[in-house]
C-alpha cells in the first residue's frame, strides 16, 4: 500500500492546481448489479478515488476544498453497522480509515450531500464557492440508479442557477500525475510482474499437447492466488495457433496441437498495481523454422523499441518506429512487398500506460518523461500460417532511457526451448 504521506502529497498537488473559491470531488463508486439479479458484481474503486486515499470502499467520496483562507480535505465514508457487517462484511471505523488515508476530517456518506448543499449555497463557512472539480471517469455509480453524469446535471440544476458556477474537469489533473510513477509505485508494479513470472513458470511446466486452452489460464489464476493472493490484471488470454492471430480472443475452449505456437497474454494485480505481459512458446517445446523466424523478428522489435525509448518520445513515435523496423524486416522475408502491407499482420498499438490500470488513464500526445510506466508488446499475426506471437514486456522510462521491469521473464529462444525441455523433469 502506499505511504500516507505520498497521499498527502497527492492530495496537495491538486489543492495547488485549483482555482480559489473552488471545490474538488471525486467518488470511489459502487459495484453494479449483475443483470437480471439482485447480486453485484465484485467491487473496484475508481482508479482516480484510491490514487488519493489508498480507500477501496463503496460509497466514499473525497472532498477538497480551497478558498483564500483555506484548504480543507474530507473522507466521507459509510456509516459502519453492526447488522450489514453480518451481511457483507465490515466496514471502515472512522480511525481506519484515518489510517490508511492520512486524512484527519471523516464524515459519513449519508450526510454528503446535504453537506453539499450547504458548502455551495450562497454564503457559507467557506464563502461564495464558484468552480466545482468533477472526476469525469465514466461510469462511476454514486448511488442506486444515479451515476457521475446525473451528479453533474444536479449541481447545475440546483446551484447554478441564480449565480456563476464553473464545472471543471479533473480528471485531466489526476492522470497527469498519475502517469508519472513514485519509487514505491514501481516497486508495487514490479512485485505484481514478479508474481506474473511464477505463474508463468507454472504455465511453461505444464504446457503441452492435448491439454485444453482453459486449463492453461485457470491454472495461471490458481497459482498467483495460492501464491500471493493476488487478482488477474484482466482475463487471461490463452490463444494456441491460429487463435492468437485474434488479439483479445475471447473463448479459451480449444485442445492444444503438436506444432502450434501458444500466446498467453496476462498479468497479476497486487494492491491495486497491474502487471501486463504477453509471452509466445511452442507447444511441443520446439520452435519450428518458420516460427523461429518470424518469433526472432518480434523479439528483436521487441528489444530494438525498449532501447528506442527515450524521454520527449511519444507513444506514437513508438509505434511509428515498430512500423518501420516491421516494413523492412517482412519484405527481406518477402512476406510482404509494401510498406503498408505491415498492417496486414500487426495491427494494434506497440504501448500503453501501466499502472493502477492495466490500459492506465494517459494523454498519449504528452511526451514521455521520466517515471512513466509503459508495455512494449510488438507482435505479428499470420492467419494463414496458424502464426501468432506477441512478446510484451513492462517498461518504465528513466532519464537516460528505459528500463525492462520485466527482464526476469525468459524470451529468448533458447532459453524458451531449454525450459520448455526440462518441464516435469
Amino acid at each position: 500500500m502506499i505511504k500516507v504521506q505520498e497521499l498527502i502529497a497527492r492530495r496537495n498537488k491538486i489543492l495547488a492546481e485549483m482555482k480559489l473559491d473552488s471545490i474538488a470531488l471525486v467518488f470511489s463508486g459502487m459495484a453494479k448489479l449483475e443483470c437480471g439479479t439482485d447480486a453485484s458484481y465484485p467491487f473496484t474503486p475508481n482508479r482516480n478515488f484510491y490514487y488519493l486515499t489508498n480507500i477501496s470502499q463503496e460509497e466514499s467520496c473525497l472532498m477538497l476544498i480551497k478558498t483564500s483562507t483555506d484548504e480543507k480535505v474530507i473522507l466521507f465514508i459509510k456509516e459502519p453497522n453492526e447488522v450489514k457487517a453480518k451481511w457483507v462484511g465490515k466496514r471502515l471505523s472512522d480511525d481506519e480509515a484515518r489510517k490508511i488515508s492520512g486524512i484527519d476530517n471523516i464524515l459519513y456518506f449519508d450526510h454528503f450531500f446535504e453537506k453539499l448543499s450547504l458548502i455551495l449555497g450562497e454564503e457559507t463557512q467557506y464563502g461564495l464557492i464558484e468552480h466545482v472539480y468533477l472526476d469525469t471517469t465514466p461510469e462511476v455509480k454514486i448511488k442506486d440508479n444515479y451515476y457521475q453524469e446525473n451528479f453533474k446535471e444536479e449541481i447545475l440544476n440546483n446551484f447554478a442557477k441564480d449565480k456563476e458556477l464553473e464545472i471543471i474537469d479533473l480528471s485531466k489533473m489526476i492522470i497527469r500525475l498519475r502517469m508519472v510513477k513514485s519509487d514505491d509505485e514501481v516497486k508495487a508494479i514490479k512485485e505484481a510482474i514478479r508474481i506474473t513470472n511464477v505463474g508463468i513458470n507454472a504455465l511453461i511446466n505444464m504446457i503441452e499437447p492435448g491439454l485444453f486452452e482453459y486449463q492453461l489460464a485457470s491454472l495461471f489464476q490458481y497459482v498467483i492466488k495460492d501464491y500471493a493472493n493476488a487478482n488477474l490484471s484482466f482475463a487471461t488470454i490463452a490463444a494456441s495457433g491460429k487463435n492468437a492471430t485474434t488479439l483479445h480472443y475471447p473463448t479459451p475452449n480449444d485442445k492444444l496441437r503438436d506444432g502450434d505456437l501458444m500466446l498467453f497474454d496476462l498479468g497479476a494485480e497486487l494492491d491495486g498495481y497491474h502487471a501486463d505481459i504477453s509471452r509466445t512458446y511452442p507447444i511441443n517445446g520446439k520452435f519450428s523454422a518458420t516460427q523461429k523466424e518470424i518469433y526472432d523478428i518480434v523479439l528483436r522489435c521487441n528489444k530494438h523499441i525498449i532501447e528506442y525509448i527515450k524521454p520527449g518520445l511519444t507513444i506514437r513515435d513508438l509505434q511509428t518506429e515498430t512500423v518501420n523496423f516491421y516494413a523492412k524486416e517482412l519484405k527481406e522475408i518477402n512476406l510482404i512487398k509494401e510498406d503498408k502491407d505491415v498492417f496486414k499482420y500487426y495491427y494494434h498499438n506497440v504501448s500503453h500506460h501501466l499502472g493502477l490500470d492495466t490500459h492506465d488513464e494517459s494523454d498519449r500526445e504528452l511526451p514521455l518523461e521520466p517515471g512513466n510506466v509503459i508495455t512494449v508488446e510488438p507482435g505479428l499475426y499470420i492467419e494463414e500460417l496458424g502464426i501468432g506471437i506477441r512478446i510484451e514486456d513492462d517498461v518504465l522510462v528513466t532519464k537516460n532511457g528505459a528500463i525492462n521491469l520485466s527482464s526476469d521473464i525468459k524470451k529468448e529462444l533458447n532459453d524458451l526451448e531449454i525450459a520448455l525441455y526440462h518441464r516435469n523433469r
